[in-house]
Order: C-alpha cells, then structure tokens, then sequence
C-alpha cells in the first residue's frame, strides 16, 4: 500500500507544477475595447476662453480660469489625471 500512495502524491505534485506550465501558454485576455474619443475643440477656440463674454471666472472640472479687468484671461494648471467637462461658468 505505501507505494501506491507515494506514487499517487508523486503524481498530484507533478500535475501541479505542470498546471502552471500550462497557464503560461494560455492567451491572455482580449484588450478594452477603447472609447470614444471626446468631440474635439474647434481649432480656433482658446482653452482660456470663457463660456461667455459676461463671465468672469469659468471651470471645466480641472482648471479655473478668470478674467482679469483688461480683459486678459489667466488658468491654473491642469491636474494629472483630470478628464475635464462642459465648461460652466462661476462667476458673472
């Protein structure tokens, strides 16, 4: 009876160590599809520009812009990993 169990433990170990040979040849799962591309800017619009001609402060969820007396408009950086939004208007 012992040799039958050793040859049966023997056999379970050499079926496990081959279980991960097997999965390496395996095909790796299919990529994400991609989405869609987000509708592009028209090539003459400003990222600085505002919402509005009224609107003194605007935000697009990454970076807030202002308007200042002369007319000029300044932003803060953009974060990382922002995605930004519609542009909203905060301050008129």
């Amino acid at each position: 009876m012992r040799p039958l169990r050793s040859a049966l433990w023997s056999s379970l170990v050499a079926l496990a160590l081959m279980g991960q040979a097997i999965a390496a040849d395996l095909p790796l799962k299919p990529a994400r599809p991609a989405q869609p591309a987000a509708p592009a800017a028209p090539a003459n619009a400003s990222p600085l520009a505002a919402p509005t001609a009224a609107c003194l402060e605007w935000t697009d969820g990454c970076r807030v812009c202002q308007r200042s007396p002369n007319g000029e408009a300044s932003c803060s950086n953009v974060g990382i990993a922002c995605v930004p939004k519609a542009e909203e208007c905060t301050r008129r």
